[in-house]
Protein backbone atom coordinates (compact mmCIF):
# COMPACT_ATOMS: atom_id res chain seq x y z
CA UNK A 1 0.00 0.00 0.00
CA UNK A 2 1.38 3.50 -0.70
CA UNK A 3 1.04 5.99 1.90
CA UNK A 4 1.22 9.79 1.67
CA UNK A 5 4.80 10.65 3.40
CA UNK A 6 6.37 14.05 4.50
CA UNK A 7 10.54 14.83 5.40
CA UNK A 8 10.19 18.14 6.97
CA UNK A 9 13.85 19.56 7.86
CA UNK A 10 13.89 22.45 10.32
CA UNK A 11 16.07 24.64 10.99
CA UNK A 12 16.01 25.69 14.90
CA UNK A 13 17.04 28.74 16.85
CA UNK A 14 19.47 27.29 18.97
CA UNK A 15 18.41 28.78 22.25
CA UNK A 16 14.65 27.65 21.10
CA UNK A 17 15.64 24.20 20.34
CA UNK A 18 14.14 22.16 23.64
CA UNK A 19 10.94 24.45 23.68
CA UNK A 20 10.59 23.36 19.66
CA UNK A 21 11.62 19.75 20.46
CA UNK A 22 8.77 19.79 23.43
CA UNK A 23 6.19 21.26 21.27
CA UNK A 24 7.27 18.63 18.26
CA UNK A 25 6.97 15.63 20.80
CA UNK A 26 3.51 16.68 21.59
CA UNK A 27 2.40 16.88 17.95
CA UNK A 28 3.79 13.74 17.22
CA UNK A 29 2.05 11.86 20.11
CA UNK A 30 -1.04 13.87 19.77
CA UNK A 31 -0.48 12.02 16.10
CA UNK A 32 0.47 8.52 16.79
CA UNK A 33 -2.18 7.85 19.31
CA UNK A 34 -5.37 9.85 18.21
CA UNK A 35 -4.96 9.71 13.95
CA UNK A 36 -5.82 6.24 13.03
CA UNK A 37 -4.71 7.51 9.74
CA UNK A 38 -1.07 8.31 10.81
CA UNK A 39 0.82 5.31 10.52
CA UNK A 40 4.58 7.31 11.67
CA UNK A 41 6.01 9.73 12.76
CA UNK A 42 9.59 10.45 14.19
CA UNK A 43 11.22 13.49 15.33
CA UNK A 44 14.98 13.27 14.28
CA UNK A 45 18.26 15.38 14.94
CA UNK A 46 21.11 15.63 12.81
CA UNK A 47 24.17 14.26 14.32
CA UNK A 48 26.81 17.17 12.70
CA UNK A 49 23.79 19.84 13.36
CA UNK A 50 21.92 19.04 16.47
CA UNK A 51 19.59 22.63 16.00
CA UNK A 52 18.34 20.37 12.73
CA UNK A 53 15.50 18.68 13.43
CA UNK A 54 13.79 16.52 10.40
CA UNK A 55 10.00 14.96 10.83
CA UNK A 56 9.38 11.94 9.32
CA UNK A 57 5.77 11.27 8.74
CA UNK A 58 3.15 8.98 6.85
CA UNK A 59 -0.34 9.31 6.41
CA UNK A 60 -2.58 6.88 5.08
CA UNK A 61 -3.71 9.00 2.47
CA UNK A 62 -4.05 13.17 1.76
CA UNK A 63 -7.30 12.97 3.67
CA UNK A 64 -5.56 11.52 6.77
CA UNK A 65 -3.21 14.46 6.32
CA UNK A 66 -5.63 16.81 6.07
CA UNK A 67 -7.19 15.61 8.93
CA UNK A 68 -3.74 15.67 11.32
CA UNK A 69 -4.05 19.78 9.99
CA UNK A 70 -7.25 20.22 11.91
CA UNK A 71 -6.44 18.62 15.05
CA UNK A 72 -5.59 20.64 18.21
CA UNK A 73 -2.32 19.14 18.94
CA UNK A 74 -0.82 20.30 15.14
CA UNK A 75 -2.67 23.96 15.11
CA UNK A 76 -0.78 24.73 18.80
CA UNK A 77 3.06 23.61 17.50
CA UNK A 78 1.91 25.57 14.30
CA UNK A 79 1.30 28.43 16.03
CA UNK A 80 3.85 28.26 18.64
CA UNK A 81 6.87 26.97 16.06
CA UNK A 82 7.76 29.59 13.83
CA UNK A 83 9.26 32.23 16.01
CA UNK A 84 11.95 29.07 16.93
CA UNK A 85 12.65 28.32 13.19
CA UNK A 86 15.26 30.33 10.71
CA UNK A 87 14.16 27.48 7.82
CA UNK A 88 11.71 24.78 6.85
CA UNK A 89 11.92 22.75 3.79
CA UNK A 90 9.27 20.06 2.90
CA UNK A 91 9.55 17.32 1.03
CA UNK A 92 6.47 14.86 -0.18
CA UNK A 93 6.93 11.01 -0.65
CA UNK A 94 5.32 8.24 -1.73
CA UNK A 95 6.18 5.47 1.58
CA UNK A 96 5.40 1.71 0.93
CA UNK A 97 4.92 1.14 4.61
CA UNK A 98 3.45 -2.42 4.51
CA UNK A 99 2.92 -3.16 7.75
CA UNK A 100 4.35 -0.45 9.90
CA UNK A 101 2.59 0.84 12.91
Amino acid sequence: MENLALWVVFDVAPSRLEEFLAAAREDAQGAMTREPGCRRFDILRDAQQPSRVSFYEVYDDEAAFAAHLQTAHYKRFAEASPPMVTAKAVTRLIADVGGAR
